[in-house]
């Protein structure tokens, strides 16, 4: 589950990463194609009014020549294409219509030229419907050199628009595909290099799972023969003493270690097979209330228990016994250690608003800070290092604890305040639902 978390966040990251690089491209691609399009647009509004201009300019030159008189009122129009169409005005207020088979738009110019309302020289967008077809247009309009007048011009641009529509759906559809591949090769190459990862990790596994149980003989040994000194401690001189009672701590510090390591190790090869049964966990509460109340009154600590007497139906869940108990254990022992002595520690049983057996075990004591919250599950991280190792702490206890809940699809929140307390609150899985 952990590489497999991993690989989706890899997924996630390269992903993203080719996502973005293929979302700009296609932008980058689809924004220059429409700058191509507005610019021959222009320029084909351009070329309109050049050949307008030269349309008049010509018949100026005719009339100088005597070729032929002004006559505004028949226009040859032969210079326009076919989706192109002008509406002349000239000095004297007559109106030239140039033929034309867009006839919306043709009426429109004539609207614009009576109230002679002018319009951008690099043209402003129209769409109208005609014939149950909408078309788009490029409208601007002009004024003659010479005291030729004012006209109104228009290039049909519907092709165009109906090319980006169609560019932009391609394009769209394209980038959905190019994403899903993206996304699969994201996932396939990071697997690719997860595979390495799981080597050196497996590598590791059974190292510390072969070095765990090499070191329990030797330890067991050593615990051994510290017990049998014990007993003629008396006769030792005071210094052999005292170092007598730190090869004993610290041989007893080193068996939790090893143990706690062999747990870790064997979690995380699942070389064993859980054993899930009906648990009660009232029952557990009280069990583990009464086996570390010894280590609470040592230490000046007031143990209390707020749990039901009466069994019913919400104080089952579906665990192993023996994982329920350590986990228990240590959060009990971890509120213990890091609680100064006056202090308190309580063991809270109830059920949440969705009907899950709930936990709680609180403490008065130091705190954890905000910051540190978030890292408080990883193996061998301790807040304070110095106090830790004070106290015999190695960091596995809460890395144990986790392994214990994810197996048990369990949920924990903690809650900190520094210099007043802790609260872990444990949500299990009710029996009935996991059965």
């Amino acid at each position: 589950m952990m590489f497999e978390r991993t690989r989706k966040q890899l997924t996630i990251f390269f992903g993203s990463i080719l996502g973005v690089v293929i979302i700009l491209i296609t932008a980058f691609f689809y924004l220059l194609l429409q700058k191509t399009l507005q610019h021959n647009e222009i320029q084909k509004l351009d070329d309109l009014k050049n050949k307008m201009a030269q349309q008049w300019e010509h018949r100026i030159e005719e009339q100088a020549k005597g070729i032929r008189p002004m006559d505004r009122k028949n226009v040859e129009w032969i210079f326009l294409l076919s989706d192109e169409l002008i509406v002349w005005v000239s000095p004297d207020q007559k109106t030239q219509i140039s033929p034309s088979h867009y006839t919306a738009m043709s009426n429109q110019l004539l609207n614009w030229s009576q109230r002679y309302e002018m319009k951008r020289e690099n043209g402003e967008r129209f769409y109208m419907d005609e014939s149950e077809k909408k078309q788009t247009f490029l409208v601007s309009s002009q004024i003659l050199n010479d005291a030729g007048g004012v006209y109104w011009m228009a290039i049909d641009i519907s092709s165009n628009e109906a090319l980006l529509r169609t560019i932009r759906l391609i394009l769209m559809l394209s980038t959905v595909v190019l994403l899903s591949i993206a996304i699969w090769l994201a996932y396939f190459f990071a697997g690719k290099a997860m595979v390495p990862i799981k080597k050196s990790y497996a590598r590791q596994v059974e190292f510390t799972t072969n070095a765990s149980h090499e070191l329990r003989t030797p330890l067991s040994v050593i615990h051994s023969s510290v017990e049998l000194l014990e007993e003629c401690k008396d006769t030792l001189p005071e210094f052999e003493q005292h170092i007598l009672d730190s090869l004993q701590d610290e041989v007893k510090r080193m068996i939790r270690l090893v143990e706690s390591l062999l747990t870790l190790a064997r979690s995380d090869s699942k070389s064993l097979p859980i054993k899930m049964d009906k648990v009660n966990l009232v029952q557990v509460s009280h069990h583990m209330y009464q086996a570390i109340q010894p280590l609470a009154l040592a230490k000046g600590i007031i143990l209390k228990l707020d749990a039901p007497v009466i069994e019913h139906e919400l104080t089952f869940i579906h665990g192993n016994l023996d994982q329920i108990k350590q986990l228990v254990y240590i959060l009990l022992d971890n509120a213990i250690k890091y609680t100064p002595p006056g202090g308190q520690v309580t063991i809270t049983f109830l059920t949440s608003q969705d009907a899950r057996p709930t936990l709680q075990i609180a403490d008065t004591g130091i705190g954890i800070p905000k910051e540190e919250l978030a890292r408080i599950f990883e193996r061998f991280y301790r807040v304070d290092k110095a106090r830790s190792r004070e106290l015999g702490g190695a960091g596995l206890g809460l890395s144990i604890a986790a392994d214990i809940l994810n197996s048990h699809s369990a949920y924990i929140h903690v809650t900190s305040e520094e210099g007043k307390g802790s609260l872990f609150e444990i949500e299990f899985q009710p029996e009935r639902i996991s059965v």
